[in-house]
């Protein structure tokens, strides 16, 4: 070993003592705020069974267990009916397997202490896979920057299966891609150890596979990783090898499938008779009169999920652009080093195998865009786009340029003026996931319009679907601009306050088209107070007195449409705001209010539903 490669590796160990210790010694349960939610809740439950009953069946054993480390129940579980109405986990149990043994010995921090493994791991083979053909300080810097520069190291620290993921994608393509590196090795004949003869072999390219079947069983979609390294034997015409790797593959997807059947009675972990529950009535088992049936909960199959989620070809395109460059999802702002790399592709020598790489990565979006195209990026508790984290490793194996120090440099500056907040404080974001994107710069990004029912700003009630008194008609609000409403004030039935001088963004929903929005204001206590309504790209103005009414009305109404769906983007703001409390002798009103509104719609038609 030189002593530029002791020096990464002893790095590279401390790094790993660092959040090793991290995940040890954190208080995990507190600081998720004694709940988890959907997914995590799940994955928590689903490990706990494994670790202590072996098994994946749901008993009230499991709740039990649950509520001894939480203080709310589980929150969106996903469950299943098997045979003998006996209940079961809803999710692929493979993360869950891995990280059992664990958290059976740490308890809830295990799931930190795992991935700080998988960590560890990738910052070695990412560091050897751009050692040979960069510096050691600019390889380790590279590999740094690829995970902690971006979005992805927040998925660190979830009770999750992403950051899982994004590890078995990454080590299939270090194993499958660093033998292309022969060359560079070849140079180098001290580096030939027993570990670089087995990457440099077809067998390597096996144990890929046989990775891939376990990325796959994990989420299907993942299957994408498996078309550049058959296309790529096949290219060289090494028929048997495409045929072997398939196998392998197979083998091991349909293993892990077969053990799913054996233990649930059904192949797929999210078909059959699938529901999640919030606790409303309570969760199932946690009385013998709560059962599966009885307690209240939303189907969740994914039988026919495509056929109910499609949208026409048009979208693609909507969701293309958003997928790179929305606020809320945007790869550009979330994982710049993606971008950085697409842009060394474009600008360096290309080998085949990285065409294959580009084919899979559109693929892998195009799957997601089109299959899922009301929720490409994982569902409103997002942190950026969580399915592009099984994408990412692919940006980093395609470009062939030598990294270069501004590379570096640039991808922590993007890092530094769009995601720092959620890099400093990954916790907390993960929790509010809606927090940064409430100010500039990302208020000046496009809204992703297709994901209105999945806006991380959904996560506050006060802020989704909020009725405003017309039926088949709510608002969502984007920002912390609006005062959310007293439930017991009459004037507040209908309407909102603005916040103070702020303005407020919202998306108007409705379920038919509108040939007229009016909106009814009421002013604060200020005098000579200058209101400022946006519909759409119409923008009018009025200045209204102390306490004064006043009316707006438009009717150039360009809805953006899906489906049945209208939705209208709408801002509206004062240009004084005021405490009535401190100007006021008689007022109790402490609230720093803006301009209070309310709609009235014109349709162009009433549906009857």
């Amino acid at each position: 070993m030189t002593p530029e490669n002791k020096k990464v590796l002893v790095t590279s160990c401390l790094i790993f003592l660092f959040f090793l210790g991290l995940s040890l010694f954190i208080n995990l349960p507190s600081l998720q705020g004694n709940f988890l939610f959907a997914d995590e809740a799940i994955y928590y439950s689903m490990t706990q069974s494994l670790a202590n009953d072996f098994d994946l069946e749901y008993t009230k054993k499991d709740l039990i267990r649950y509520y001894k480390a939480f203080d709310s129940g589980p929150l969106g579980i996903f469950l299943k009916k098997g045979e003998n109405d006996r209940l079961f986990f809803a999710k692929s149990y493979i993360y869950p397997l891995f990280a059992s043994p664990f958290v059976k010995v740490f308890g809830c921090n295990g799931f930190l202490v795992f991935h700080s493994i998988l960590l560890f791991f990738m910052l070695i083979m990412g560091y050897s896979y751009f050692s040979l053909s960069n510096t050691s300080s600019l390889s380790f810097a590279a590999i740094l920057t690829f995970l902690f520069a971006s979005a992805a190291c927040v998925y660190f620290f979830w009770i999750h299966p992403d950051f899982f993921n994004l590890f078995l994608v990454f080590f299939v393509l270090f194993l499958w891609l660093y033998k292309h590196k022969k060359e560079e090795i070849l140079q180098n004949e001290e580096q030939k150890t027993k570990l670089v003869s087995f990457l440099l072999s077809d067998w390597s390219d096996y144990l890929a596979a046989l990775v891939a079947g376990i990325a796959f069983f994990s989420k299907p979609p993942n299957i994408i990783i498996m078309g550049p390294i058959v296309l790529y034997a096949l290219f060289k015409k090494k028929f048997v090898k495409a045929v072997l790797i398939i196998l392998i593959f197979a083998l091991t997807a349909g293993l892990f499938f077969g053990i799913n059947y054996l233990a649930t009675g059904d192949w797929n972990y999210q078909g059959g008779e699938r529901k999640t529950f919030y606790g409303e009535g309570g969760y199932p088992l946690e009385k013998d009169h709560i059962t599966f049936d009885t307690a209240k909960g939303g189907t969740m199959s994914s039988e026919g999920y495509t056929e109910k989620h499609l949208l026409p070809v048009k979208f693609v395109f909507y969701n293309l652009f958003y997928y790179f460059f929305g606020r809320f999802t945007g790869l550009t702002w979330y994982f710049f080093p993606a971008i950085l790399a697409l842009i060394l592709f474009v600008m360096g020598a290309k080998r085949i195998y990285q065409w294959f790489l580009l084919i899979a990565i559109f693929g892998g979006i195009f799957i997601y865009i089109v299959l899922m195209p009301d929720n490409y990026a994982g569902g409103g508790g997002t942190m950026g786009n969580r399915y592009f984290l099984t994408i990412y490793p692919l940006f980093l194996f395609l470009p062939h340029l030598k990294m270069k120090p501004r590379h570096i440099a640039l991808c922590w500056v993007m890092a530094a003026v769009f995601i720092a907040p959620i890099l400093t404080n990954p916790l907390l974001h993960s929790h509010y996931p809606a927090t940064h994107a409430k100010k500039a710069p990302f208020k000046w990004l496009p809204l992703e319009m297709t994901l209105v029912n999945n806006f991380p700003t959904n996560t506050n009630p006060s802020a989704r679907r909020q009725p405003i008194g017309i039926k088949y008609s709510w608002i969502h609000f984007l920002d912390d601009n609006f005062i959310p409403r007293q439930e017991e004030s009459e004037l507040e039935k209908f309407g909102f306050w603005t916040r103070g001088s702020h303005t407020a963004e919202m998306i108007l929903k409705t379920y038919y088209p509108i040939k007229s929005l009016t909106v009814h204001l009421l002013n604060n206590p200020r005098m000579r107070n200058d209101i400022t309504v946006k519909v759409g790209r119409e923008k009018k103005k009025i200045t209204l007195g102390q306490n004064q009414r006043g009316i707006l009305t438009f009717t150039s109404l360009k809805p953006f449409q899906i489906k049945a769906i209208h939705l209208y983007r709408i801002k509206i703001g004062a240009s004084k705001g005021s405490i009535p409390y401190f100007e006021d002798e008689y007022s109790q009103e402490k609230r720093y209010l803006g301009v209070y509104f309310e709609f009235a719609i014109e349709p162009e038609y009433m549906p009857e539903y």
